[in-house]
């Protein structure tokens, strides 16, 4: 099954001290542990060091002029394969103590493009595009339709600035409207029925965690729901950190329904810490033997 699977380094904290670093430190780290792609986060204005170093409020949309104050610039080399990890919808609190959780809005196309504007501004910063974008689905006042019609969005309008287009994925989410196997199911089918001719370029990213988390003991079941060819990408990870045989989410399972897959898929160890990134990969790579 090897194969078939590349592995991504995820966005630990270490990049992230004053400011979201760039992609010269992460491809470093990543040579090092033979990922293909590396995960660069992309979300809204997220804690109390990027309001002080952009005076823009908790949750604000990052315009060209903060993401030159987040984010280092260049490419240590033009065949660096990044995805941009898009804002999740996560509650954040500022400085003095009040949270706010930024709405994903994809039903308004206003908001929608000014999330395509600060995606593009970001991957012109590192003056290469990306190979992907995930994105989050948001709460129910979004619906399928919308998500696709902003994927059509995205991919044109990368497809303008840079003549090539990325991948896009949307990552099941806890709380959001796709959060389990049905939902994940529903919106591959209408993708097909929309937009036939982009199952190979758009998808799913399944969190096995969370996918758990809102599923618990219809957990299989759920897994099952989901089609195989719908999954482009797998976070793999237990709470954020190495996950291990012993934990509740049934890994064998997992990787014995995994190996069903028969196309080329990305996993990516979503976990904080290095040592916890190579350690999830030994782990993937054992549970694929």
């Amino acid at each position: 099954m090897k194969h078939k699977t590349s592995y991504v380094f995820p966005n630990i904290s270490a990049f992230n001290r004053n400011g979201r670093g760039g992609l010269h430190k992460r491809c470093e780290i990543a040579d090092a542990t033979n990922c293909s792609f590396i995960e660069v986060p992309a979300d809204f204005i997220k804690n109390k060091t990027e309001v002080q170093l952009t005076g823009k409020e908790i949750g604000s949309v990052l315009t060209a002029k903060e993401v030159e104050k987040l984010y280092e610039s260049g490419t240590p080399s033009d065949n660096v394969k990044y995805i941009l990890h898009t804002e999740p919808s996560l509650s954040r609190r500022n400085g003095t103590g009040t949270s706010f959780t930024p709405p994903l809005l994809w039903n308004d196309r206003k908001w929608a493009s000014d999330f395509i504007r600060m995606a593009i501004a970001i991957s012109k910063r590192f003056k290469i595009p990306p190979a992907g974008i995930e994105i989050h689905p948001g709460g129910r006042n979004n619906t399928n339709k919308d998500l696709i019609r902003a994927i059509m969005d995205i991919r044109a309008q990368f497809e303008k600035t840079f003549k090539t287009t990325p991948f896009v994925v949307v990552e099941n989410r806890t709380g959001q409207f796709i959060s389990n196997g049905n939902q994940i199911a529903d919106f591959w089918e209408a993708l097909l029925s929309k937009e036939p001719k982009l199952s190979d370029l758009v998808g799913i990213v399944l969190d096995i965690q969370q996918l758990y988390t809102v599923t618990k003991n219809d957990f299989l079941k759920q897994l099952k729901l989901i089609p195989h060819k719908s999954v482009k990408g797998l976070h793999i990870h237990c709470r954020h950190r190495t996950p291990s045989i012993e934990n509740k989410i049934p890994w064998k399972n997992v990787f014995s329904w995994v190996g069903e897959i028969k196309h080329k898929i990305f996993i990516n160890p979503e976990v904080h810490h290095q040592t916890q990134a190579n350690d999830t990969i030994s782990f993937c790579n054992k549970m694929m033997r």
